[in-house]
């Protein structure tokens, strides 16, 4: 039998519903609704908080009558339990907030206003098919407010506002229906009415969507989050390589855990905390990317992670992390996206900055959903500070929710095992990983790794099967150990280095050695290379991209030009080995965070010796005649396409920052221990030279120099003080002046520069050699933010339009929460 337009809108209307809200719907009556109003309103009166409820009993009246009018094309009965439930649930959910409460009042007065009468135009609808029509829409219609506003119901009066534009279109489609009721409307009328209905409502719709995209956007760009779906995906990308190695998905036993299957179960778990600990290269990051996938696939709830990444500021903070959560939550819970654009304009802050306000509203989300998952991986990696304030969020947000609902919100923490963290986790459920854990997943892939080193160099069984043993007994469940002992062996030029490897003197005892061994196998000629590669890495104060060590390296200070033979012919990782990797967007790391600190404590690199790299080629190039601000713009043009501006954005922002880290008197390491003081007297004179207008304003304080007579012994002391002065001085800064270029002239040639790339990235064609060319100079974001302590200064946007809407947030970062205010787009300057 053919279903009517009222049960099929009552079937998608349930559909929508949860389990436990179709339950309650089908049972409840008329009655237990009146019951429900009286029990608020004695509550009202205990609180005096009494409200005019008369304004619902015009609509529950009406619908009394709708009912009857209705029930002649159902083939079911209690049809309107599907509106009393709901009804009943909003009342009860409102009535804890009286705003709320007073703004549902008022939509069901407005309601019943517009709705047609029903009562003594049975015979008409009986009468005249057509007018079926009418009652299917305002059936339609009322289910609609209904489920929207039961998604909405316990944020009824913050996100009323954006509900408001969609229940004015409801109330203008139930004025239509009342028309051609108390008109008699003829066949054609009701024709005509429901062509117009289908277009107003795809027109509503695609303009909604439009709205909601906008709006989503502008949360998330509020947000800026770290890229925590990148790394997850790099760690899955790390899954399918072994699988495709070995033919077994790795580390899929620990999904097998009694621990963490009742932390996935639907029953409440013993503790709603879990803690996963393992020494560093067990392959702690494999294992949460597993068991985010597993929720995932599941469908157990909403999930949201996030991988801690100690070099990395955006990923190793508090705030970091819970903005990553953040914003991921809400991209599964789109409903919700109105509430968070009004906290963002409220806020006034072109990015969420606020802990304060960040811990609201993720306390907010985690307390709205029915159930979710948070897996933090890496929790060491941040600093003890970061990792107490994380801690401290998560006891206290997990308390609240197993007071609403034991296991509504389940954390899963992946780290060593440093002691403040067990210190507070130790009442959670604790899964402490040991060697036979891991073997599994390690002895395959040493297998397959030995047999590439046996065909590379013609090794016998035997001989194989002595490496196998060799890293299988050393590895104490440390997969990256493996991974670094055996990338070492099959990158040996000749048998006879590998022999020498294979030496007991030589095959390497745990991390530290492994690390030791591909140090040593980096090649004479390649040494220098991949120091300096090795050295920006470690100091550089964000992320780098393999573009910009190239421009870096690229740096001629003798002849002060950008020197494309001195570019690197070969890749990175067979210039360093597997000491870093390559990550999409062409971003280097270092292969694990032990890497970084195995060279710093090893004395292959000091820390000093790395911030000198750094900072040499910073004072160099900032002087090259490419940051002229009087050049020309054929000439700057030229320099764009050579590639003289791929390190631009970096050096912009951070030479200051390597100076500091150079004279702090604070170092163990002084500058009088470099053998080249020349050099560094070359690039201190240089650079004072060129940009000696700008750094005559910085008069010389005694408290702000320091201990700079410890320097005294170099030629250009008075420089250094110069420089010192200058950066300190700025770096106390407090207002807007300190996301500006503490040099002005370089803050005019650098907005020269950009405006020469914004220019040529318009005028060069889309999929040609050509911008393949500059792309691998400047990447696909030409367009960039102004202010150096942005995201977006070095990120940048790939459109204008896209970086406008940026710069409004910054300049004009106040909204009137009004669509209809003709400034509600660009937003004002200050709350006044």
């Amino acid at each position: 039998m053919t279903e009517n337009g009222f049960e099929k809108a009552l079937k998608a209307f349930q559909s929508r519903l949860t389990a436990s809200e179709r339950a309650q719907c089908r049972v409840t009556t008329l009655d237990d609704l009146k019951v429900t109003i009286l029990t608020i309103q004695a509550e009202q009166r205990v609180r005096k908080e009494m409200m005019h409820m008369g304004r619902i009993r015009s609509f529950l009246e009406a619908m009394e009558h709708f009912g009857k009018v209705i029930e002649v094309f159902l083939n079911t009965t209690n049809i309107l339990a599907f509106v009393w439930g709901p009804v009943k649930l909003l009342l009860l959910t409102a009535s804890c907030w009286s705003e709320s409460f007073d703004v549902l009042l008022d939509a069901y007065q407005l309601i019943s206003e517009n709705l047609p009468v029903f009562q003594g135009f049975q015979s008409i609808f009986a009468r005249n098919d057509r007018m079926q029509v009418v009652l299917e829409s305002v059936w339609s219609d009322i289910l609609d407010f209904h489920i929207q506003a039961l998604l909405l119901r316990q944020f009824f009066r913050s996100l009323w506002k954006d509900f408001k534009s969609r229940f004015q279109h409801l109330l203008s489609d139930l004025q239509r229906q009342k028309a051609l009721v108390e008109s008699h409307a003829n066949q054609i009328h009701i024709q005509n009415y429901e062509l117009d209905r289908l277009r107003i409502f795809d027109e509503f719709e695609h303009s909604q969507a439009r709205r909601s995209e906008e709006r989503y956007m502008f949360v998330m760009q509020w947000i800026s989050a770290a890229a925590a779906i990148r790394d997850h995906e790099d760690f899955c990308a790390v899954r399918q390589e072994q699988y495709d190695a070995t033919n077994k998905w790795p580390s899929r036993w620990i999904l097998q855990n009694e621990e963490v299957r009742a932390w996935l179960a639907p029953q409440v778990p013993k503790a709603s905390t879990l803690w996963i600990n393992a020494i560093p290269g067990a392959g702690k990051s494999v294992l949460a990317s597993i068991i985010v996938d597993e929720i995932k696939e599941k469908d157990l709830g909403p999930v949201a992670f996030f991988y801690c990444k100690h070099q990395d500021p955006d990923k190793s903070s508090f705030i970091s992390v819970m903005r990553a959560i953040l914003s991921q939550l809400i991209a599964q819970k789109r409903h919700l996206v109105p509430h968070y654009y009004d906290e963002g304009i409220a806020s006034g802050e072109v990015r969420l900055q606020s802990i304060k306000l960040c811990k609201k509203l993720l306390s907010f989300m985690l307390q709205s959903i029915p159930r979710g998952f948070l897996v933090v991986d890496g929790l060491d990696e941040c600093n003890v500070s970061q990792r107490k304030s994380l801690l401290d969020f998560f006891k206290e947000v997990v308390n609240i929710c197993d007071n609403i609902n034991p296991g509504k919100i389940r954390i899963l923490i992946l780290s060593r095992e440093e002691p403040d963290i067990k210190s507070y986790l130790l009442t959670e459920t604790v899964i402490r990983l040991d060697s036979q854990d891991t073997r599994q997943d390690i002895e395959p892939y040493v297998r397959h790794r030995a047999n590439l080193v046996q065909k590379k160099f013609g090794l016998t069984t035997e001989d194989r099967e002595y490496i196998e043993q060799n890293v299988l007994d050393r590895t104490q469940g440390m997969f990256l150990y493996a991974k670094l002992v055996m990338m070492n062996l099959e990158g040996q030029p000749s048998l006879h280095h590998l022999r020498e490897e294979l030496e007991p003197d030589c095959f390497p005892n745990g991390l530290d050695q492994a690390y030791s061994r591909n140090l040593h196998r980096i090649q004479t000629n390649e040494r220098a290379a991949a120091g300096k590669i090795l050295s920006l890495m470690l100091c550089s104060r964000r992320p780098l991209r393999w573009r910009e060590v190239q421009a870096a390296v690229s740096i001629n200070p003798v002849d002060q030009d950008i020197d494309s033979a001195r570019r690197l012919s070969k890749h990175i990782s067979d210039i360093c080995g597997s000491l870093v990797k390559v990550l999409p967007g062409d971003r280097i790391e270092f292969v694990h965070a032990t890497a970084s600190f195995y060279i710093i404590d090893s004395g292959y690199i000091t820390r000093f010796s790395a911030e000198y790299t750094m900072m040499l080629p910073c004072l160099h190039y900032l002087t090259f005649e490419c940051f002229e601000e009087h050049e020309g713009d054929d000439k700057r043009s030229w320099f764009a396409v050579e590639g003289y501006y791929a390190f631009q954005d970096y050096a912009v922002a951070h030479w200051a920052d390597h100076l500091v880290a150079l004279l702090e008197p604070s170092r163990d390491t002084s500058i009088n221990q470099l053998d080249d003081h020349k050099a560094i007297s070359g690039a201190f004179v240089i650079f004072t030279d060129r940009f000696h207008a700008d750094l005559a304003v910085s008069s010389f304080d005694e408290n702000s120099s320091l201990n700079c007579d410890q320097f005294q012994s170099l030629e250009c002391f008075p420089i250094i003080c110069t420089l010192w002065t200058h950066v300190k001085s700025f770096k106390t800064l407090l207002d807007d002046r300190r996301d500006e270029v503490s040099l002005p002239s370089l803050g005019r040639t650098l907005r020269k520069n950009r405006k020469i790339l914004e220019d040529i990235s318009k005028s060069v064609a889309e999929n040609t050699n050509e911008m393949a060319a500059l792309q691998s100079f400047y990447g696909a974001h030409w367009f960039k933010c102004s202010k150096l302590s942005c995201y977006y200064f070095h990120e940048g946007f790939g459109s204008e339009f896209s970086r406008q809407a940026h710069y409004d947030r910054h300049d004009r970062p106040f909204r009137y929460e009004e669509d209809n205010c003709p400034a509600a787009a660009i937003g004002f300057g200050s709350l006044k």
